[in-house]
């Protein structure tokens, strides 16, 4: 699970980079005058942070459907050994009493 937190977390960094770097590089190469390249620019950052937060949204869904998983299945785990330890508990008590039973009996 701690690898699944860390690939969304490197998949976050990695786009915020490629932001970053593609907003360099269209300021450096843009044909477009300053006013022009800023909107576009705005434009996509947009776009990206709206991707950014669909990506963080899939990733928490995921995580949060593992835990769900992982929680009912603990809970199927331990009530599978409450359920021995009660039979374990009932049986040594049956045998408790057919020992008293015959301990008492010989005397």
């Amino acid at each position: 699970m701690a690898e699944d937190d860390s690939s969304g977390g490197g998949f976050v960094t990695g786009l915020l980079l490629g932001l970053l770097a593609g907003a360099t590089l269209a300021m450096i190469a843009a044909p477009q005058n300053g006013e022009e390249t800023r909107e576009l620019l705005r434009a996509r950052a947009r776009e990206a942070a709206d991707r950014a937060r669909d990506t963080a949204g899939d990733v928490g869904e995921t995580v949060s459907g593992t835990t769900s998983e992982l929680l009912e299945r603990g809970r199927a785990i331990v009530e599978r050994a409450r359920a021995r330890v009660d039979g374990a508990v009932a049986e040594g008590m049956e045998a408790a009493e057919q020992t008293r039973n015959e301990l008492q009996s010989r005397t």
